[in-house]
């Protein structure tokens, strides 16, 4: 009992008060809520803690609380990665390290039907909880909006609360599997629970160590289907015995472009022979989807290709980049709950975090598809063509007589006066030069509202007074143009080139489902 006792000892419950930005109204914050979660300790001579990046996301103050003990300590947060859903703490005080303490060690995935045993503090009391059950299966599970990763399915219960918490496989001798962080909450699934295993881990640790932050997992920088019917093999010259999958899209700002066309066959990622259903061998009767070994690696480095182009077989090799969403995914990482306001009306750059909040009801909720705008619904599916880009979307009209007639909401904005929009920074420079009569705002669809320039810049200040909004613009629209960025690169708009190129980006594929 004391052997199982140390373990335990260092699984930590976690106090959060947390602040998140409002992205349907960007010049004010949501009210603060509070929350607790599980944690557990990584490493006593470097005083870490290791838990979910969820449960310490947007805190305020994060304190934690060691099994048995009375006292909160304050924890700070020392890296956040939102994208594989881990988030480093350290506690400053040397009475919260001077007691019996001692890090968990990891180990590698476990073989299926390994017992596992998974403690934290779930909703329902106050006191650690430990619950048990076996692993189930290996899979590629989706963490967040950005990526999918390798993770390790569970059948014993994981609850609100119990994330963060370690998952032992030996408990002990405090030998860890992973970190719970979610479970399956449909209602035709029983038991099925999910937890982050080492190799995960380690790669956010190793980014942790080598930059003090977490970059994030590459993008393979194309789309691939798979290639198991006869007539397409023929057509794609592949040879009896060899199996792969075609490239049916590339990312213009990837890596891979250039390198890597349409209607290639991907043969081989790093020497790893790939299936015509797109995967590839994990272990003995265990397979796994090919871009798992490409998010295993760092971005920067190099991943090696073998691609049958043409019937001919060739090797390319290129430099591995997180992919740059045309709509952003994920708050704090590329999305920032931006706006600017002119004449009453609000606009604000397309991504996923406003989705969630305007059309899944806030709270971190999947955004309802059925709901949303088909013409920002099809943004979802697109790629950046130019550096900065963004989907303007026209949120909503605060009334006033200058704009009375115009009831518009969410709807992109495409133009200004004829110009081509790059960004809500572009829209922003270009209304405060304008040195027109009329503000033209050309909507997608071909709508089009006219203002007066001389009345929106009078009735400025009384529309933001009525609404009690201090600014008229976010913060980061002060900044000045960004050197990458070429805005007169997106031109004169012309609705006929617009709809030859595409609509608002350059097709391509989305990571979000």
């Amino acid at each position: 009992m004391r052997r199982k006792a140390w373990a335990l000892s260092s699984v930590l419950k976690v106090f959060v008060s947390k602040v998140d930005p409002n992205y349907a109204q960007p010049w004010q914050m949501c009210p603060q809520r509070t929350s607790t979660g599980s944690a557990f300790v990584l490493d006593t001579a470097k005083r870490t803690i290791l838990t979910n990046s969820h449960v310490v996301s947007n805190a305020t103050a994060v304190y934690v609380r060691r099994p048995g003990a009375a006292k909160k300590f304050k924890a700070e947060v020392v890296c956040d990665g939102k994208v594989c859903d881990l988030a480093l703490l350290t506690v400053r005080e040397d009475a919260f390290w001077a007691a019996e303490l001692r890090g968990l060690e990891f180990v590698d995935v476990p073989e299926l039907q390994s017992p596992i045993a998974v403690a934290g503090y779930p909703v329902g009391g106050d006191n650690i909880s430990v619950t048990k059950g076996i692993v189930s299966r290996i899979a590629l599970v989706r963490y967040s909006a950005a990526a999918r990763l390798l993770s390790i399915q569970i059948d014993a219960a994981i609850n609100p609360g119990n994330s963060g918490g370690p998952a032992f496989v030996d408990l002990e001798g405090g030998k860890v599997a992973g970190v719970a962080f979610s479970k399956n909450i449909s209602s035709s699934t029983d038991n099925i629970g999910y937890i982050i295993p080492y190799r995960v881990v380690k790669h956010f640790l190793a980014e942790a160590d080598l930059h003090g932050s977490y970059r994030g997992v590459p993008s393979p920088g194309f789309l691939t289907q798979d290639l198991e019917n006869p007539a397409q093999r023929a057509f794609l010259k592949m040879p009896d015995g060899v199996s792969g999958v075609m490239v049916v899209k590339t990312d213009p700002l990837s890596g891979a472009h250039g390198s890597v066309l349409k209607n290639d066959v991907v043969l081989e990622v790093d020497g790893v022979p790939v299936a015509d259903d797109g995967t590839v061998e994990f272990r003995e009767d265990e397979r796994l989807e090919f871009t798992h070994i490409i998010r295993a690696k760092h971005i920067g480095e190099q991943v090696h290709l073998k691609l049958l182009r043409e019937g001919q077989e060739l090797c390319v090799s290129y430099p591995l980049r997180a992919k740059d969403h045309l709509v952003p995914v994920l708050d704090a990482v590329d999305a920032v709950p931006s706006y600017f306001i002119v004449g009453g009306l609000v606009f604000a750059p397309l991504s996923s975090p406003f989705l969630e909040m305007v059309f899944g009801g806030g709270g971190g909720r999947r955004s309802r598809r059925a709901d949303i705008p088909v013409p920002v619904l099809a943004a979802l599916n697109q790629n950046k063509t130019r550096k900065g880009q963004q989907v303007v979307l026209l949120v909503q009209v605060l009334a006033h007589e200058i704009n009375h007639g115009y009831r518009y909401s969410v709807v992109p904005c495409e133009s200004i006066n004829g110009r081509r929009l790059h960004s809500l920074r572009h829209l922003t420079h270009l209304v405060d030069t304008c040195d027109q009569p009329f503000l033209n705002f050309g909507l997608e669809g071909g709508r089009l509202i006219t203002l007066a320039t001389s009345e929106v810049r009078a009735a400025g200040p009384q529309i933001l007074l009525t609404n009690a909004i201090s600014s008229d613009r976010s913060p980061d629209m002060l900044l000045p143009k960004p050197d990458d960025e070429d805005w007169d690169a997106a031109g004169a708009w012309d609705d006929d080139d617009e709809r030859a190129a595409g609509g608002l980006g350059g097709a391509g594929d989305s990571d979000l489902e």
